[in-house]
């Protein structure tokens, strides 16, 4: 754990602003390092990550939009879980007075039985349930993530609009095996599942648009 809040507490000191292929790579190895060898422990459950995005402030290294994308995270430590309304993040450090922070929003996870809860909202409440079931705190530990494979090039951030139309960064990385899964769900969807009894699409749509955004 300490190698992993290493690497989150001060990940891009000594870039140049706007260094935008630096700031990947360094997003790149933090997420291998996370979606290969650690996960959320809650009590006797283990939960493997398979989809995470970054977010991260620093004040005059970027352009202002960009750097709005991202709220306060006030005194938190590095490899910290932090719940908000949209989900939960993996802290970076926090320095406010310094104008840092950020956090790694948790998007899909895969459970002990391999199967992957999607959307960051869903994974939060399963962290909390899993862990209000047994009276105790989720944490991050070390596992290893058998089979993962890291996609070889990072998506741009679900549902991120600006005002002036400016493109959003490819900062969402995710493992190849839930794409696959995705796209095998709404693929072999059965009418049954995917209409209602007045013949309206139901179920189907949101899974879709959710798994062709890993082709932009």
């Amino acid at each position: 754990m300490e190698k992993l809040k290493e690497k989150l507490t001060n990940p891009f000191d000594g870039l140049k602003a706007n260094d935008e292929k630096g700031f990947i790579e360094i997003c790149a190895k933090i997420a291998e390092e996370l979606l290969n060898n650690y996960g959320i422990k809650c009590g006797s459950k283990i939960y493997y990550f398979a989809e995470v995005e970054f977010y991260y402030y620093e004040k005059n290294r970027w352009d202002k939009e960009w750097n709005e994308k991202t709220y306060p995270r006030t005194g938190k430590k590095a490899g910290s879980l932090f719940f908000h309304y949209s989900g939960f993040d993996i802290c970076f450090e926090s320095k406010f007075e310094e104008g840092k922070f950020g956090g790694i929003l948790v998007r899909s996870l895969k459970d002990e039985a391999g199967l992957f809860i999607t959307g960051p909202s869903v994974c939060s409440l399963e962290i909390l349930n899993a862990c209000n079931e047994q009276k105790i705190w989720p944490e991050l530990v070390p596992v290893s993530n058998k089979g993962c494979r890291l996609c070889e090039k990072p998506i741009t951030r679900y549902g991120i609009t600006y005002k002036d139309k400016q493109e959003d960064r490819h900062l969402c990385f995710y493992d190849e095996r839930l794409k696959e899964k995705l796209k095998n769900e709404f693929e072999n969807a059965t009418w049954d599942y995917s209409k209602s009894k007045d013949n309206t699409v139901k179920g189907v749509k949101n899974l879709v648009r959710y798994y062709h955004r890993f082709d932009k």
